[in-house]
């Protein structure tokens, strides 16, 4: 490197320190988003730039900044707003020429809710480049917005002998929901134990301060938090003000329940407010396209959880229509997102449950049948997904209600798949849950499957259990039925099928699994799962005397002679090549089950056992 060149490397590194902290924040906008995340995201801001892009609902431009931090107003001096929002509209329930009016009004005229400083900011806002929006944000976050000196003590904390009464005469409830220590303070003196003693005029002047403005409400449900305090507003609040916060809420649904500090509020509001409030609030929610976007949010699958935990099944019943549509793949698309497959989870949960009255048990399985058809159409694209994949290991471990729905996944879906799906890295897992929770029956039937339903493979000689028992997942599959095989053998897991104890079934597999692994030894000791499946075998051999070891008089994982282990299981040598599948293996026709395969074409109506 010669001199110029590393002079001018050295001061690019010196002078580009003033703007490395800005371009980092700029570059840590997209820090950790993955990229199956984009359609959500893409959903959502399309949203809100419909909603609000006209409104007047951006950041605060340069002009509107330098103007917040000159303002004369104390406190909004160290308040800072996150929004620019359109112009105030008179209190309902307020007298404007009363002194709390006009508290509010100023206060509301410093946070940009009037109409001069409205029109102004958001004339100038929209004159914004994205980098602006972006510095103003980066300065926003880094400013330290404090409670005035003489609310706090010596250690900047809030002061022991402060009332509520001095808070609310000074016209301070507002900066204190915003301040995290401040906001502590009304939780904790407006409603509860040791409030008992506050005069019903102060929380009545707090309640005008909060619910006398929709615009001031919406940026305390929005702010990270004020959403607390007004989360405790809602749940000791009245019919006139649940009417109230009704309104507000419905006005803007869909941004609140995206918002990540305002989706608590509504969660709060569903819960705590009547009945004809927050049906009127589920009601408000969208049914078509945006329906997706709340569905896959990050917040908002959390308030469609708790519709669906908290509201009848009439309520909403349009969540299992929008999934079951025919014309879309909606239940595709929301099984597998992050965050949608939870939704579909909590669905199944609500309707598999058995609750005691009984008046709603037939619409409740009417609508569990229209869920499960629709999912079993999509089994084997959902079995393979990433979060897909547990909706389906959901449907197969709940007892109860959805046993017949697991023996369907199972007949229709796993059945004569085994070997390709456990090679799969989700699909894998759907496999070892059917093997913990599937009946007798249908264990049997998949352990026949894997020894001896498939066609050793022509050249190589290898059969399934050769390609699963060193593959990278198949041999979590072959890990899961080495234990199976023990607790049958040893009593611990049910080995009656129609009738008769198949226990020398399952012992005879044992015995299979016993031999290929002496044969495979140094291999396996050469993995951590194969020196677990070493384990399991070397602790059985205390307990039970298998066949081979009795018969040749052998000592534990000694070679076997070449004619004992041609007889007991297939030549084998490597294990397949990974691109290896189903299909290079014939599946075998007989079944173990002495019920027919019944051909459901994913349709239950003509499903006997249901």
């Amino acid at each position: 490197m010669d001199r110029d060149t590393f002079s001018n490397s050295r001061r690019a590194r010196h002078f580009g320190r003033s703007t490395q902290n800005f371009q980092n924040f700029l570059n840590q906008q997209n820090f950790g988003k993955l990229d199956n995340s984009v359609n959500r995201r893409n959903l959502r801001d399309i949203y809100l730039n419909e909603t609000h892009g006209s409104s007047g609902n951006n950041e605060f431009g340069k002009e509107a900044l330098n103007h917040f931090f000159g303002s004369s107003i104390p406190f909004f001096n160290s308040l800072s707003p996150y929004t620019v929002q359109p112009p105030m509209t008179p209190p309902f329930h307020l007298d404007e020429a009363s002194p709390v009016a006009s508290d509010l009004a100023l206060h509301l005229a410093g946070l940009g809710f009037d109409e001069n400083s409205s029109s102004h900011s958001t004339n100038s806002s929209r004159n914004m480049s994205a980098s602006c929006q972006l510095e103003q944000k980066y300065m926003r976050i880094n400013r330290m917005s404090s409670l005035p000196t003489w609310a706090l003590d010596e250690n900047r904390e809030i002061r022991g002998d402060l009332s509520l009464k001095k808070v609310v005469d000074e016209g301070l409830v507002l900066m204190f929901s915003m301040d995290k220590s401040g906001c502590h303070f009304l939780q904790s003196n407006y409603y509860g134990e040791n409030t008992q003693k506050v005069d019903p005029q102060v929380r009545e002047k707090i309640s005008r301060e909060v619910l006398g403005n929709r615009e001031v409400f919406l940026t305390i449900c929005k702010n990270i938090f004020g959403n607390f305090f007004l989360q405790r507003v809602i749940e000791y609040s009245n019919p006139v003000e649940q009417e109230i916060i009704k309104r507000y809420i419905i006005s803007d649904i869909t941004a609140l329940c995206l918002d990540k500090s305002a989706c608590r509020v509504v969660q709060t509001a569903l819960e705590k407010l009547e009945p004809r409030y927050t049906d009127a609030i589920v009601g408000a929610i969208p049914r078509k396209n945006r329906l997706m976007a709340i569905c896959t949010d990050q917040n908002a699958n959390h308030v469609i959880q708790k519709v669906i935990k908290k509201m009848p099944l009439a309520k909403w019943e349009f969540l299992i229509t929008y999934l079951c549509k025919n014309d879309h793949d909606n239940m595709l698309d929301i099984c597998q997102d992050k965050y949608g497959c939870r939704v579909v989870q909590t669905i199944v949960e609500v309707l598999s449950v058995e609750h005691i009255i009984k008046t709603d048990e037939e619409d409740r399985s009417r609508a569990l049948r229209r869920l499960m058809n629709k999912i079993l159409s999509k089994c084997q694209k959902l079995a393979s997904n990433e979060f897909a994949n547990y909706v389906i290991q959901h449907i197969i471990e709940t007892p109860g209600v959805l046993s017949s729905y697991r023996d369907a996944i199972i007949e229709t879906c796993l059945l004569r798949n085994l070997l390709s799906m456990s090679q799969e890295k989700y699909a894998s897992h759907v496999v070892e849950r059917a093997f913990c929770f599937a009946p007798p029956a249908h264990v049997a039937e998949m352990m026949e499957e894997i020894f001896d339903g498939y066609v050793p493979h022509p050249d190589t000689g290898k059969d399934a259990l050769d390609i699963l028992i060193f593959h990278q997942f198949g041999n979590y599959v072959v890990q899961r039925m080495l234990q199976i095989c023990v607790n049958a053998v040893l009593g611990k897991r049910e080995t009656i099928i129609n009738g008769v104890n198949c226990r020398d079934k399952f012992e005879g597999w044992l015995s299979k699994l016993y031999v290929r692994a002496r044969k495979e030894r140094a291999r396996l000791t050469r993995f951590s799962s194969g020196k677990k499946i070493l384990e399991i075998l070397e602790s059985m051999e205390s307990e039970y005397n298998f066949t081979p070891i009795n018969t040749y008089d052998c000592a534990p994982f000694s070679p076997l002679p070449q004619d004992v282990l041609n007889s007991l299981c297939p030549t084998s040598a490597l294990f397949s090549p990974s691109n290896t599948t189903s299909i290079d293996w014939p599946s075998r026709t007989n079944s173990f089950s002495s019920e027919q395969h019944v051909d459901y074409e994913y349709n239950f109506n003509n499903f006997t056992k249901f």
